[in-house]
């Protein structure tokens, strides 16, 4: 037995993921050393902090971290460590940016899929400065409120039978096992 149906739609408004986005990238930051070092011992990246703004349809993405070089002087017969603090704007691009978002109390989510890593180290400008080569791999997600369209169906045309929505739910489930 088929039942006949009254569908209609409904608008839900729900916030949901309107834009997002992701960019890796490869930056090269200049340190200035106290003494001119001879070698580099090691290098490591620490205390990273960023945060993200829409700008149009990219997400600007500003950053910072600390770089400290572990490096030899004199010689290679004394070591210090040279420490800066580094910052960064990334621009991300956003895809499947919902058009049909609510402008207004847009929020932004950064999520930091790569630490910033040092790649190299080297002592450049006869020993003057060190450049350091850094990656990082940044995603970004732009949460808003939208409209989402949802299908409703109503047992025989009674838009006011939800008292009736077991029943039929039982009937349409034993329609589909014949």
């Amino acid at each position: 037995m088929m039942l006949s149906r009254t569908t209609d739609y409904r608008e839900i408004i729900t916030s949901a993921v309107c834009g997002k986005g992701n960019k890796y990238s490869q930056s090269t930051y200049t340190i200035r050393t106290a003494n001119r070092p001879t070698t580099i011992g090691g290098c490591w990246v620490m205390n990273h902090t960023c945060e993200g703004t829409l700008a149009g349809d990219v997400v600007e993405v500003h950053g910072r971290f600390d770089v400290n070089v572990w490096y030899s002087y004199n010689g290679n017969s004394e070591t210090a460590v040279a420490k800066d603090t580094v910052s960064y704007v990334e621009q991300i691009a956003l895809v499947d940016l919902d058009p049909n978002c609510f402008q207004d109390g847009l929020e932004v989510s950064v999520k930091v899929l790569q630490q910033p890593n040092c790649l190299d180290a080297t002592v450049v400008d006869a020993g003057a400065e060190i450049l350091v080569r850094v990656e990082l791999e940044l995603s970004v997600e732009v949460i808003g409120r939208t409209k989402v369209c949802v299908l409703t169906c109503f047992p025989d045309g009674k838009k006011d039978a939800f008292d009736e929505e077991s029943s039929f739910l039982e009937e349409e489930s034993s329609d589909r096992l014949v």
